[in-house]
């Protein structure tokens, strides 16, 4: 360690955390959470070298792994250094330094001999880990071995580089290393914590990194100039005639299907004779197991005319205008309960049912033991798949080499490598029917733009043949000779070459590529995302195509941060960052219609707030999960800095074939406008407050009030003006029978009659003040749930900052919507609070405990009902005093327990009113810079 000294100059936030090290690296050790681009690496090392003892780093796959070796030699040994004998990449042989994968420590610890040969496992498309069958003895002798060599060699520290990955089976192995080595000092560094996961996995994610000691966003590095100014952009396509006509042909099959199903008799008085329609009070207890079925009943009977027994309609406390349409979704759960879940109660029907579930085989709307109409996995393969893919990327790189021309560095990233694609000869042109790296190779090599393009996978590499000398050059510069490199001409075109490097040399294939790819030598790369798509460092790329299927929070903020990263070569660098997402015209042309059946009379209305209400398929959802990963700069104006699919401005599209064509050109338009980009990142962050951060918030466009809210006030001054209108006139008719025979008179007896009235209606008054100020607005209300919220989870020790310097913030935007945030708390405090602040607004699936408030205005009653959050309610004493303080906050409530028989009776009345609600409830997690 006394040979390490860095060699560079510490960015700001780098130097903070390193001039606080003694404060934050406590017995839990130090966890930070930082964006890509922002040196987590270098800021690893010099922890290490500070500690000064023998380290284990752990890194997710094999590029990253060499890319702590690279690091280690060009930032803290002299120039030119060779790299030290006191580094292995050995867990068997360890050294003062060791830096493998998790995998290989996985692969140990399971006695498995080869150590991670497929750690980039692009063809399947996994996180590499390897399930190794290996007898219980032999797995403990070979952990054993390895913990005493580690432990002979002294080593104290472990650093784990993007821990986000211990969500998988490789968290055992560590938190038995952890263990056997005696609470060594843990350095957990990640761009992506996994605040998505459930609280159980939270938590052991939790004990082994310890709590986050320091948060670094996107937008701050901006700020600082330590990323590029960026924008996401969304090429949206249609499926190929082929793929619709084979959609059109699944949904027809369907609607033909359903269509004769709702008009046979024979199945319609199969339903009206379940006994939970003829027998509804005698079967609660049912009913309250599976309420959904029981209202899909409820829906399809509706739909058919039957007027249902009041009876019936009780159990769910709802009238039958209440009901909501009969949908393919309604539709869908029926048939699973019928043909699955509840066949044995439909015996007299088994013949009609058995040949139902034939159909329905024949036409696939029945897989794995399930129904599935809505999205069927046939339906959901065809879109994201779908070759309308290689068409958008063709648009996209013909626009981004328009505009960028020589200065272009594209990377598109995929899921397969899909080599058996690869032509055989010049005359070789298969037509292209899947999407992978050397089908979007092909594509664009077929496609005659001007580009020097190149593939770079663990297998296979492809460049341009006129790039060879740059490559030769390269591979000169880091000693690597010409022996070790051989070069084939591709057998479909003399101007590409494949390379091979041989022996251990080849794994400086990445950093060779990545090098030929800066230089200008390959302007348009493709390669997996399982190889590039985390950790590459790859400051030229400017322009990125996601063309993977991922939508994971984790993998997909990765993804996205090769291309935002600085470029000492390029400084005013801008980069444009494009999603692919294929729509379903089934969806919203909505080609199964039910032609037949009741319509509610009380329809739903559209939800004002919210940005894209219409169902464009699976793809375009996977879409709207990744966005919820990352914050970026929003389309509107003034700009703004913030999380979610919503900042797109996509609200008032128009979705159809012209209308999809029309949002894709003003993409296109924003795309090649790169000099903007600066300037609107410079207005977004822009902030009032004297350290601006991303700020995580709450938007919801529902808030609890009061029992006695604006409304209700007003009605309290009325009645209080009312009493003193009729003590005025008992007054005035008093007066007409007394002889007041002076000015003075008068006057004295009116000071004396108001004095009277005021006395009389004061507490009314002061109570309908009081209301009005604790509830008077949306976010006042906000305000006291979240401290009704704050002040429980404190109670608890979930949140254990110091109460008196925590505050709950609210506002009210121009939509209605009303963003509501914890100051003054930990990341992980705040993300507590949120969690359980969302239970208490939307309809929950199944709480143990729920608040029922009830409240009369003349003869017409309200119910309402509000979740107590799962981490609260797991012990009742912590619900009874999160109901205590709603009572104090909010207003008076009952707690009921769901697991009883009347309990759960209240929460199927709960759940009814949710679906039959005409105003639906939207409340999201995002995050935004102020």
């Amino acid at each position: 360690m006394k040979e390490l000294a860095f060699q560079g100059t510490w960015r700001a936030y780098q130097q903070k955390i390193l001039d606080d090290l003694a404060n934050l690296i406590g017995d839990d050790g130090l966890h930070i959470v930082a964006a890509p681009g922002s040196g987590k690496t270098i800021l690893g090392l010099e922890v290490m070298r500070r500690l000064g003892e023998a380290t284990l780093i752990l890194a997710p796959s094999k590029t990253i792994r060499d890319q702590w070796s690279q690091r280690l030699r060009m930032m803290f040994l002299p120039a030119n250094a060779a790299e030290p004998d006191w580094i292995s990449h050995d867990v068997r042989a360890p050294r003062t330094v060791t830096i493998i994968t998790y995998q290989a420590l996985h692969a140990a610890f399971s006695g498995h001999v080869s150590e991670e040969e497929n750690i980039d496992s692009e063809e399947a498309g996994s996180d590499g880990a390897q399930s190794v069958e290996t007898g219980k003895q032999e797995t403990e002798r070979a952990r054993r071995k390895i913990i005493a060599k580690l432990c002979e060699e002294k080593v104290r520290t472990l650093v784990l580089d993007e821990a986000h990955h211990l969500r998988n089976e490789w968290w055992k192995a560590l938190t038995m290393l952890k263990e056997a080595l005696g609470k060594p000092t843990v350095v957990a560094l990640t761009a992506t914590p996994p605040y998505d996961v459930d609280p159980l996995e939270w938590g052991r994610y939790q004990a082994l990194c310890g709590p986050i000691d320091g948060e670094i966003s996107v937008p701050e590095l901006v700020l600082q100039g330590d990323l590029c100014p960026h924008q996401d952009y969304v090429h949206f396509s249609l499926p190929s005639e082929l793929e619709t006509q084979k959609l059109a042909e699944f949904r027809a099959q369907i609607g033909d299907f359903l269509e004769t199903l709702l008009q046979n008799a024979e199945f319609k008085q199969a339903i009206l004779h379940h006994p939970w329609i003829t027998q509804p009070i005698e079967n609660v207890e049912h009913i309250l197991d599976d309420a959904r079925f029981f209202s899909s009943m409820l829906v399809f009977l509706n739909a058919q005319y039957v007027d249902l027994p009041q009876s019936t309609l009780d159990i769910l406390d709802v009238k039958a205008r209440e009901i909501p349409d009969l949908t393919l979704e309604w539709i869908e759960v029926l048939l699973n309960g019928v043909i699955y879940t509840y066949r044995d109660d439909f015996n007299e029907a088994e013949q009609l049912l058995r040949h139902q579930e034939g159909r329905l085989r024949d036409i696939r709307g029945i897989e794995h033991g399930k129904v599935r109409l809505t999205d069927a996995r046939s339906v959901q393969k065809l879109l994201v798949s779908s070759i309308s893919k290689l068409n958008a990327i063709v648009d996209i790189t013909r626009l981004e080499c328009a505009s960028m021309r020589d200065e272009l560095r594209m990377v598109i990233l995929s899921d397969y490598i899909r080599e058996d694609a690869l032509p055989t000869g010049p005359a070789d042109l298969p037509p292209i029917e899947r999407v992978g790296v050397v089908p979007i190779f092909e594509t664009l090599r077929r496609s005659g733009l001007d580009l020097k393009l190149g593939i770079l996978t663990g297998g296979l590499i492809l460049i341009p043949a006129e790039s060879k000398a740059i490559l030769d050059e390269i591979a000169d510069h880091l000693g690597i000779g010409g022996e070790h490199i051989r070069y084939q001409q591709a057998a479909f075109d003399a101007g590409f070459l494949g390379v091979e490097i041989s022996g251990a040399l080849s794994r400086n294939s990445v950093r060779m590529i990545t090098e030929l790819f800066s230089r200008g030598g390959i302007t348009v790369l493709v390669g997996t995302q399982a190889l590039l798509g985390e950790g590459w460092d790859a400051p030229s790329v400017n322009t990125l195509i996601l063309a993977s299927t991922v939508g994971s929070y984790v993998l997909s903020n990765q993804m996205r941060g090769r291309a935002i990263r600085t470029d000492p070569r390029s400084p005013q660098k801008a980069a444009n960052v494009w999603h692919l997402a294929v729509i379903d015209p089934e969806k919203f042309e909505q080609r199964i219609p039910l032609r037949f059946g009741r319509k509610s009379t009380d329809r739903k209305a559209p939800d004002p707030f919210d940005s894209m209400t219409i169902d464009l398929g699976s793809d375009v959802d996977a879409l709207k999960r990744r966005f919820y990963a990352f914050e970026g700069l929003s389309f509107g104006e003034p700009p703004s800095i913030e999380s979610g699919f919503h900042r797109l401005m996509l609200g008032a599209a128009k979705w159809n074939a012209r209308g999809v064509d029309d949002i894709n050109k003003i993409m296109e338009r924003g795309a090649a406008d790169r000099k903007s980009l600066k300037v609107r990142w410079d207005s977004a962050l822009r902030s009032n407050r004297a350290f601006p951060r991303m700020q995580e918030t709450l938007e919801s466009n529902y808030v609890p009030k009061g029992l006695l809210n604006w409304n209700t006030t007003k009605f309290l001054y009325a009645q209080s003006a009312a009493f003193a209108g009729m003590i005025l006139s008992a007054f005035l008719d008093t007066l007409s029978d007394m002889p007041i025979r002076s000015f003075e008179q008068l006057a004295l007896f009116l000071f004396v009659m108001f004095s009277l009235m005021a006395i009389y209606c004061l507490p009314r008054a002061f109570k309908a003040s009081l209301l009005l100020l604790r509830n008077g607005s949306l976010e006042g209300s906000m305000k006291q749930v979240g401290k009704t919220v704050l002040e429980t989870l404190h109670h608890m020790s979930v949140i254990r900052s110091e109460l008196g310097k925590m505050s709950v913030e609210a506002t009210l935007d121009q939509n209605g919507m009303v963003y509501c945030r914890l100051e003054g708390a930990t990341t992980i405090e705040r993300s507590h609070f949120l969690d359980a602040l969302r239970e208490v607004l939307v309809p929950p699936q199944n709480p143990r405990y729920i608040l029922v408030r009830s409240s009369k205005f003349w003869r017409l009653n309200r119910v309402d009902y509000h979740a107590v959050p799962s981490i609260i309610g797991r012990k009742r004493e912590d619900a009874i005093h999160f109901a205590q303080l709603w009572d104090r906050y909010v207003g008076p409530s009952d707690l009921v327990y769901t697991r009883s028989a009347q309990g759960r009776l209240i929460l199927l009345k709960f759940r009814a009113k949710s679906f039959a609600s005409a105003f639906t409830r939207k409340t999201d997690r995002v995050s935004r810079w102020e």
